[in-house]
């Protein structure tokens, strides 16, 4: 899989993950998220992140309707990567926001950043609402995202599995949350994002999910059968532990116009 795939399919998590649960009715029934990977020209890496810093206060400036956010990996071989997200929107908001994006940023981001980047990768995630659970108060200041490479002809196995392991979590108090997401382009597959507060905060729990599905299907066989048809629809996963760049988001008050 190439690497910016890769790179991309693992961003779609993070803090402003704006995951409904099932019960809120006023999110649109499918929504999405944007997202750029940027790699930096060689060198260029503190250019990179001061023009960036200053198209994203600009941004703020002059009222964009989305919130950038920046994230970059922590695990891996590729660290020199950029992750640029927003979310969560309806497929429609695309066309006007685009053309708004083009007429008012599209100059200040071709003379600021782009000449200190080396590649780009852009692409699009829908969110699965109904068997995610994110609170809004979920700490996320480092997200650990799994991406799962879905078996030929096994989507809707793998799509049954997860509606059955996500309703156990969620009727059961399963305490970490969590959310689910498609990406729109490339190779067939699914991703599981995990947030954490700190490192702390990803030392193994006590009891893992398979121990407490075993204990609230109260049968071996049943919680097998469960996890033999999830591992049964993927070919394998990748786990990326992501941090939320929080100096990249402008405060109001601290954007200017250049």
């Amino acid at each position: 899989m190439n690497k910016f795939y890769s790179v991309l399919l693992a961003l779609l998590f993070l803090p402003a993950w704006c995951v409904a649960d099932d019960h809120d009715n006023e999110k649109p029934e499918q929504m999405i998220a944007d997202s750029w990977v940027a790699v930096p020209k060689a060198g260029h890496e503190n250019e990179f992140e001061e023009a960036l810093k200053a198209h994203l206060a600009l941004r703020t400036e002059r009222g964009d309707p989305r919130t950038w956010h920046v994230y970059v990996p922590v695990t891996g071989k590729d660290l020199n990567r950029y992750v640029i997200r927003s979310c969560c929107f309806a497929w429609a908001d695309q066309d006007s926001y685009g053309e708004w994006s083009r007429e008012n940023m599209g100059k200040h981001f071709n003379e600021t950043v782009h000449p200190h980047v080396a590649t780009y990768h852009h692409n699009f995630s829908e969110l699965d609402q109904k068997n995610s659970h994110w609170g809004e108060d979920t700490k996320a200041n480092y997200v650990g995202v799994t991406m799962f490479h879905i078996k030929p002809g096994k989507g809707g196995q793998m799509s049954e599995a997860i509606g059955e392991m996500s309703t156990l979590a969620k009727d059961h108090e399963w305490p970490r949350n969590w959310s689910w997401f498609y990406p729109v382009g490339g190779a067939h597959a699914v991703g599981l994002a995990t947030p954490f507060e700190n490192y702390a905060d990803m030392a193994p729990m006590d009891e893992n999910f398979y121990q407490f599905a075993k204990k609230h299907l109260k049968s071996e066989k049943k919680t097998e059968k469960l996890f033999d048809k999830f591992s049964g629809a993927h070919s394998g996963g990748d786990y990326t532990i992501w941090r939320h760049r929080a100096d990249f988001h402008p405060k109001k008050e601290d954007a200017k116009e250049d």
